[in-house]
């Protein structure tokens, strides 16, 4: 009979502590190891930045493009207007959607100083998607934004710089027309 008592009184204990942990906020479901396992593949998947999640080469090159006029500082007006007709030049976009364009990629790296720093960082995720034509294009939009207000700056040149020397080393091999 005692050990009877015992074992309803543990389980009465167990019980009780189980429904203070509770109350107090703990998650008896989250020592569950398969739960957790599916919690952090989805955080570490989803939970980053989307600026280094980036896949298509058109919103990878919209940010850069974006990122070698905002090395000046504040994007003028002239460059805004120029960036909007690459858009819809290089891309083929529609006006509406190259407005979008922008404002997506303005979003994308309204915190970020120095893109040049965090570059491998955003170009890792959409490197197998670009191909040399691509790259090449690329630059060349680059080097057209970075001189509509003068000379290329410091900042701009390093920028225009890492992401040639990143896709020469992704692509592991130099096309011709790449200097």
């Amino acid at each position: 009979m005692h050990i009877v008592i015992g074992v309803v009184t543990a389980v009465a204990g167990l019980i009780w502590a189980l429904v203070a942990l509770q109350r107090a906020g703990f998650n008896i479901a989250s020592l569950d190891p398969f739960a957790w396992y599916r919690r952090s593949q989805w955080k570490k998947l989803y939970g980053g930045q989307p600026l280094y999640a980036l896949s298509n080469p058109i919103d990878v090159a919209a940010v850069l493009l974006l990122g070698v006029a905002k090395c000046e500082g504040e994007i003028s007006a002239e460059q805004k207007k120029e960036i909007l007709h690459i858009f819809e030049q290089s891309f083929h976009l529609s006006s509406t959607d190259a407005s979008d364009l922008l404002l997506a990629s303005a979003h994308l790296i309204r915190n970020e100083v120095y893109i040049s720093d965090r570059l491998p960082k955003i170009l890792e995720p959409g490197k197998q998607h670009f191909t040399p034509a691509l790259v090449d294009s690329l630059l060349q939009m680059m080097r057209r934004v970075s001189v509509i207000e003068g000379p290329v700056n410091d900042e701009q040149e390093k920028l225009i710089t890492g992401t040639e020397k990143f896709f020469r080393a992704a692509l592991r091999y130099k096309p011709d027309s790449w200097s």
